[in-house]
């Protein structure tokens, strides 16, 4: 996966957040995980971790094959 993603989320109480997922294309992590939250229109960066690896997981509960499926997610460098 070349591209990163993000995630955004409204909290009970506070503003709208967001995580952005970006590979790292150098260096000694795959991924960047940066935080945001919207203030006055604007999104204000609140915090930046680096990750080795990074997973998505899923819950469905409808379905009679196992209910958590995971996928991998490789740094830039590859096309999945």
């Amino acid at each position: 996966m070349k591209d990163g993603f993000s995630l955004r989320w409204t909290p009970t109480h506070g503003p709208m957040r967001k995580f952005v997922f970006e590979p790292q294309l150098e260096g000694e992590y795959s991924w960047a995980r940066i935080e945001f939250e919207l203030c006055e229109s604007q999104w204000r960066e609140v915090g930046i971790e680096y990750l080795e690896e990074l997973s998505i997981g899923s819950d469905d509960r409808n379905e009679t094959a196992p209910s958590h499926a995971q996928f991998h997610l490789n740094g830039g460098d590859t096309d999945e």
